[in-house]
């Protein structure tokens, strides 16, 4: 990533404003988009350091002087951000931070459920005039960059979810999410013009997330010691280890498809994961990432027996890449294991990733998959949405695909989905279907009926 602790971005307090003068500090929770719906991409109209700053003439040199004396850092400006984004004096695109990260920013304002300034750390973008390809590309790629920043500082989940004021809503967000949540006023940044380059905070949060996992996943610098030479945590692990450990399952390709057949019931759907994760991991339950296996010193299944008998306690925060999916975010491999644990099984269980896997894809991801018209389709769906790998070009798409093609040429066969109002009452049926989702319409449409699959399972509603 372009910003870490030995290289943070650039600071330039504007202790004189109003905000950094009367504001307090907050529990930071996520990280907010502004953009500043002006022509200017120049950020001395509103940044310029203090009078009493030490470094002021550097400042004004590398900002460029605001002749109209119109900036952010004064006590008649009512609000503040704890950073800003746009151009040096030079025509540089770079990030100024200019009150604390944990300060509460004036930046949102309210709504009728309460407001994000008490939680997420907010930034405005230098706006231009939305026409300039070129700048947008350069403020895209900063913001995404600073906010994978702010979030492994502060160790917010990109994808994840938190609490303002009751209500639960997602940890990276804009000025316009704010307004629709009910924790903002009615201000249209970031869509207005965003959208006009096809991004929007989905994509923001993907990026961000991608930025991230390559960090976690990057061979470690030199000087730094590999995880096994790291003294152990001060505090205990908080998951036990379980007692005489059966050795993991590992399942053979034929009972892949069928496990994941059975909820997914679309096979380019099961196709799309099947070539996924074979790219990931080679469909192998137990596969450790090679650069763990270098800095770790451990093969795939001593890793595997370390983690299990609690020798090993670093699992969920060594950021190696690990199972089915290559799994490498802390949040999500401490979900694996607590999933695993609470089910008295081996983490490298195939079995049990498998439900593992049914769980964290949710109800939008399994409604792609079912509903996929095409093997490509589902295949870039969970490369794109779900496994979020560091290559995303257009070969690395078509070299997944094809290892999804592949899965499904060698299993797919031609299957109906009936729709009855039992199993065994023929004479109800009112039509058979091989897209699972035009099944559950047509079920959804005659109160009392049913989807059922060719073994004669009732698969929609599901049975009690």
């Amino acid at each position: 990533m372009k910003y870490s602790e030995k290289n943070p971005p650039l600071v330039c307090m504007q202790t004189q404003s109003s905000c950094y003068k009367g504001t307090g500090k907050m529990r930071i929770k996520g990280v907010l988009w502004h953009d500043t719906g002006a022509n200017n991409p120049n950020l001395k109209r509103y940044v310029q350091p203090s009078d009493d700053a030490p470094d002021r003439a550097e400042w004004l040199e590398r900002l460029g002087k605001n002749p109209y004396n119109n900036d952010w850092n004064h006590v008649t400006r009512k609000a503040g951000m704890n950073c800003w984004i746009g151009k040096l004096a030079d025509g540089t695109v770079t990030t100024v931070q200019t009150m604390p990260w944990d300060y509460r920013p004036w930046g949102c304002g309210s709504g009728r459920k309460g407001s994000c300034n008490n939680g997420w750390i907010q930034f405005e973008i230098c706006e231009d005039n939305k026409n300039d390809t070129s700048y947008f590309e350069k403020i895209y790629t900063e913001a995404c960059e600073l906010t994978a920043y702010l979030c492994k500082q502060f160790h917010i989940d990109p994808l994840g979810t938190a609490d303002c004021g009751g209500v639960t809503i997602p940890t990276i967000l804009c000025h316009q999410d704010s307004y629709k949540l009910g924790l903002g006023s009615n201000h249209s940044d970031i869509y207005d013009w965003f959208k006009r380059y096809g991004k929007d905070m989905e994509t923001v949060r993907r990026d961000v997330a991608r930025l991230l996992e390559e960090d976690e996943t990057k061979e470690p610098e030199k000087d730094e010691n590999p995880v096994q030479n790291q003294p152990a945590p001060t505090h205990p692990d908080p998951i036990q280890p379980i007692p005489n450990q059966p050795a993991p399952t590992q399942l053979d390709e034929k009972t892949i498809w069928n496990t994941l057949s059975s909820f997914i019931r679309n096979d380019c759907g099961v196709a799309g994961l099947m070539g996924n994760f074979y790219a990931e991991s080679g469909l192998k339950s137990i596969n450790l990432q090679t650069t763990g296996n270098k800095a770790l010193g451990m093969t795939d299944e001593e890793y595997t027996a370390a983690v299990d008998n609690g020798a090993y306690t670093h699992f969920a925060d060594d950021r190696h890449g690990y199972g089915l999916a290559q799994w490498t975010y802390p949040s999500r491999k401490e979900a694996l294991l607590a999933f695993a644990r609470g089910r008295s099984i081996s983490v490298g269980d195939c079995a049990m990733q498998l439900a593992f896997i049914k769980q964290e894809l949710g109800s939008k991801l399994l409604a792609a998959l079912r509903n996929a018209s095409s093997v490509r389709e589902a295949s870039n769906t969970v490369m794109l949405q779900y496994e979020r790998p560091k290559d995303q070009s257009v070969e690395a798409q078509e070299r997944r695909a094809s290892f999804s093609q592949r899965f499904y040429d060698q299993y797919h066969k031609t299957v109906f989905f009936r729709v009855r109002k039992s199993w065994n009452d023929k004479a109800s049926q009112l039509g058979a279907f091989h897209v699972f989702q035009y099944a559950k319409n047509c079920a959804d449409a005659h109160p009392g009926y049913a989807v059922f699959d060719e073994a004669g399972e009732q698969v929609y509603p599901e049975a009690q």
